[in-house]
């Protein structure tokens, strides 16, 4: 009985360390509507940015750029392709943690015709700081 005890609480621990995001902020926007996020870290400040353009067959196009690199994501609410993941920094030596965000298409109100994301930063290590531009 013992061991299967201290079972249940390394995986309860574990658990709860894999959900190690540090902050998180939940956005809901229209066509075409821009979240624009200020990246600062190691003295520098580089801009993220994302919108969504089209909204069909349950599928939301997101367009990002982060550091004047652009991408587009054809998001799905609810099944394994509903987020993009963005490194904010490159790994180093001496840091064991990579610090990035990752953005999930979470729903869509088609009678609003607006969409539900969130955005959550995983940094261990405390290495960013994010201002929201935007007024949301």
């Amino acid at each position: 009985m013992k061991p299967f005890f201290l079972f249940l609480i390394f995986g309860a621990v574990s658990l709860l360390d894999a959900a190690g995001w540090r902050e998180s902020k939940s956005f809901i926007l229209k066509k075409d509507e821009l979240v624009k996020i200020l990246v600062k870290s190691e003295g520098q400040e580089r801009l993220l940015n994302f919108r969504w353009t089209l909204y069909t067959d349950k599928g939301l196009v997101v367009h990002e750029s982060f550091d004047r690199i652009v991408g587009q994501h054809v998001l799905y609410a609810g099944y394994t392709n509903q987020s993009f993941r963005k490194v904010l920094l490159s790994a180093k030596r001496s840091h064991k943690d990579v610090p990035y965000v990752t953005v999930v298409f979470k729903k869509f109100d088609e009678g609003n015709a607006t969409a539900q994301m969130d955005l959550f930063l995983f940094d261990k290590e405390s290495r960013i700081v994010l201002d929201y531009l935007t007024k949301k």
